[in-house]
């Protein structure tokens, strides 16, 4: 609607109501020469007359009015915005992975004794309810015209393996005895192998579907692959763990230095030394990571008051987070955030195709230049003319090829740019001998420093005080 006004007043000010009739603006015509201000009562009159009865606003009316504030518009009536109902949300009726993780007690030690990480469960349980998604709440135009709230999203089931829902579609039920898996908040049901004592040569090698609880040690040399979980009540010596779901080592993870550990999810190990830990997920370890190459696609987080990272590659998309990082005598410790593999990957591939091309670019130069000398003194070979062809095609297409991959590569910067807010935290000591790596920049630490964050910001890697929430 267009701007109406009160008969009477139609020179002392105008009411403009937006195109959506959400919201009404007044302005107040300076006054000429004796002329007299609108009242209050002629502009609420004003209001009246036009129909506009929602979200007025009267003490700003007055206040304009006595501030004799001309010709500035001011909003004096909102409409009630309509509001989203809430989406359908879910309450899982089992221990998630976030509510098992291991405690750390006042003296800085993580309790594991208390925790059942591999959770049963029965056929026809119920493993999950949905809260249906609730309807639009209505609002109303300065008409006082109701508006309907758009309604909230019903979220589906992220369900998988034995698992099903309901007719009405709000409960997942267990369709079989098994062990719970829950993976980037996917629910299924697998079986549980239980290995009573060590996985060693009276048992060898484990490639199951289901999920594994060992009640003691993982020896030296041994496989354990699963589609589901894996729980170690003790250690693992230089075994190969390949693990879809979550691992939780109750124990060390410690050897010669020849043990793999990857699982798709999170991992928790009471300590490691020398081997490598890869996870989709955070990586939590009890007390201490010993020259091991641990890659996450989450956080590594070392708890404990004593808990430190000490030698080895450590690399993390978010977060790296120990009481020491480093060591007093200087260790050289690798730390990278901002990490994507599969993005650093391309980068090297990009800059060794942009080395490899440009070095080829050069070592043509002086075949081309032979090859063109023999055909202007007609004494080149039809094998030697299609040489020729071929490395002149190779050297008209050079400059398009290396900016194809200067562009990807300058790409592949910008995404990394934006794991801006990731960072590397000492909760105690940061030593000299550590070097942090935020994608493609890097600082090497020269100095200790006590209580602090490793940040980047606009290339630059700079340390400050850090203030634990």
């Amino acid at each position: 609607m267009g701007a109406v006004s009160s008969q009477s007043s139609v020179k002392k000010f105008q009411i403009t109501v937006s195109k959506d009739s959400m919201s009404v603006s007044m302005i107040i015509k300076k006054l000429v020469e004796n002329e007299t201000p609108p009242t209050f009562e002629e502009i609420m009159a004003a209001l009246d007359s036009d129909g506009i009865i929602v979200g007025i606003n009267e003490e700003l009316i007055r206040k304009t009015l006595e501030e004799q504030n001309f010709n500035n518009p001011v909003c004096i009536a909102e409409g009630e915005k309509p509001r989203r109902g809430k989406n359908s949300e879910f309450k899982y009726h089992f221990q998630t992975a976030q509510s098992h993780k291991p405690q750390v007690d006042d003296d800085g030690r993580i309790d594991y004794k208390n925790i059942n990480f591999i959770q049963n469960i029965e056929e026809g349980a119920i493993l999950v309810t949905r809260t249906p998604a609730q309807p639009g709440i209505p609002g109303n135009n300065v008409y006082g015209k109701e508006i309907k709230g758009p309604d909230g999203r019903n979220l589906p089931f992220k369900n998988c393996a034995n698992t099903a829902i309901s007719d009405d579609g709000n409960t997942l039920t267990a369709t079989c005895s098994g062990a719970i898996v829950f993976l980037y908040k996917k629910v299924s049901v697998n079986d549980v192998m239980v290995i009573k004592g060590d996985v060693d040569f009276n048992v060898g090698n484990l490639d199951c579907r289901g999920s594994v609880r060992v009640s003691g040690n993982i020896k030296t040399g041994f496989v354990i692959k699963t589609d589901g979980d894996l729980e170690v009540n003790g250690n693992v010596e230089d075994a190969n763990l390949d693990v879809k779901g979550n691992i939780m080592i109750k124990g060390g993870f410690f050897g010669n230095g020849e043990g793999v550990m990857k699982a798709g999810g999170e991992v928790y190990v009471k300590f490691a030394e020398g081997q490598k830990i890869i996870a989709g997920s955070d990586i939590i370890i009890g007390g201490e990571a010993i020259n091991c190459y641990i890659e996450t696609q989450g956080n590594v987080i070392i708890k404990g008051t004593k808990g430190k990272i000490v030698g080895g590659s450590t690399k993390a998309k978010k977060e790296i987070k120990a009481s020491y990082l480093g060591s007093d005598s200087g260790t050289l410790t690798e730390l990278s955030v901002a990490y994507d593999p599969d993005l650093m990957k391309r980068y090297r591939e990009c800059v060794l195709e942009h080395e490899r091309i440009t070095a080829d670019g050069a070592r043509i130069k002086d075949v081309l230049i032979g090859l063109v000398r023999l055909k202007i003194d007609g004494k080149i070979s039809p094998e030697q003319m299609e040489v020729l062809k071929k490395l002149k095609k190779f050297k008209d297409e050079l400059p398009e090829n290396l900016k194809k991959l200067d562009d990807e590569k300058e790409a592949i910067k910008n995404e990394l740019r934006k794991l801006n807010d990731a960072q590397i935290i000492a909760e105690k000591t940061l030593y000299s001998g550590v070097k942090a790596s935020f994608g493609l920049i890097y600082r090497e630490i020269m100095d200790e420093t006590n209580q602090c964050v490793v940040r980047q910001d606009n290339g630059k890697i700079f340390i400050s005080e850090y203030h634990p929430k």
